[in-house]
């Protein structure tokens, strides 16, 4: 999914519209609460960002910013933007799901990886 974003921050997260979005974001790449993951990628003045989300690992050689997991109690996860615009949506088991996240510079993200422990089929 290449994409040109209004804003420089994307969401990975629950579908439910219960999530907690993480209070700080600091100077870190990606931030996490249980149920939801902010990252950093170019917004639309700079260019698209290139954001893939499988059950591989990165093989473009980036640098892994995050390794953790999110509780998906509705067995969906959505990348969203901060206007709560969803790009896509992915089948998921319910429970916790390892998540694993890469990227080509911090300071100026082309490119982001992002890896699922599972993705459902169907």
């Amino acid at each position: 999914m290449q994409i040109e974003t209004r804003h420089p921050i994307l969401f990975l997260s629950d579908a439910s519209p219960n999530v907690t979005v993480p209070e700080v974001t600091g100077e870190s790449f990606v931030v996490a609460s249980e149920d939801c993951l902010c990252f950093c990628v170019l917004s639309f003045v700079d260019g698209a960002s290139l954001v893939t989300v499988t059950d591989r690992e990165d093989d473009l050689g980036g640098t892994k910013m995050f390794s953790g997991s999110l509780y998906a109690s509705t067995g969906i996860l959505a990348v969203s933007d901060s206007e709560a615009f969803e790009y896509i949506r992915i089948p998921v088991p319910v429970g916790q799901v390892s998540v694993d996240v890469w990227a080509d510079d911090h300071g100026n993200t082309e490119r982001v990886w992002i890896k699922l422990g599972a993705i459902r089929n169907h």
